[in-house]
């Protein structure tokens, strides 16, 4: 088992896909591939978000999701 932060891609359908997200952490401690256990997610918003005065948009944030702890081989 291993920890640290690798980044889930978007999948076609927009939803996550942290497979390789875990085989990135696993392969930078070594092992050759991996299956996360463990997800965190933070929000990216672009700097105009934190202006006064300025009415969010749909595409002004965007969700990242991360493997943090992942079973590896």
């Amino acid at each position: 088992m291993v920890t640290g932060r690798a980044a889930c891609v978007e999948a076609s359908n927009g939803a996550p896909d942290c497979k390789i997200g875990a085989d990135r952490l696993c392969q930078s401690k070594g092992f050759r591939e991996g299956k996360g256990i463990d997800t965190d997610a933070s929000e990216k918003c672009s700097p105009l978000v934190y202006l006064p005065g300025h009415k969010r948009g749909p595409n002004d944030c965007r969700t990242e999701n991360f493997v943090t702890r992942a079973v590896c081989q």
